[in-house]
């Protein structure tokens, strides 16, 4: 049987991997992965969505801008946990950004920093690690 941490590291992998399939086939799906409301920050900008639906849109428009280099779908080539407690944590993870015949287009980092409400993760705030 896994230890706690090892269950626990498990069940944040599965998220993120159900969070990577969902933004690749349906990006405004992918937003109900983050609490309402959330923060991003990526590129200079800090942004506020107090909806599911604002957040949607922008990754609606993310995920155009992403087609339109050839990506298809991501897969996560680092991840890292650190707890903050049964309830908490932070996950960082190193995204690759795939075209159909699985190469690498670019790459990503972001942390995430996750609550569990009601039985269920949720993103708070992403942070991309910018170059």
């Amino acid at each position: 049987m896994p230890d706690g941490r090892a269950a626990l590291e498990a069940e944040i992998k599965s998220l993120f991997k159900a969070y990577g399939n969902e933004f690749a086939r349906r990006p405004a799906v992918a937003a109900t992965f983050y609490a309402e409301p959330c923060i991003t920050a990526r590129a200079g900008v800090v942004r506020l969505h107090t909806s599911h639906a604002e957040l949607a849109a922008l990754f609606v428009e993310l995920a155009k801008q992403y087609r339109d280099r050839g990506y298809t779908h991501t897969d996560y080539v680092s991840f890292d946990w650190q707890s903050f407690g049964a309830n908490g944590g932070l996950a960082t993870l190193r995204w690759a950004y795939k075209d159909p015949q699985e190469r690498a287009l670019w790459h990503s980092t972001y942390a995430y920093n996750l609550y569990k409400r009601d039985g269920a993760w949720k993103i708070l705030m992403q942070t991309m690690h910018d170059a």
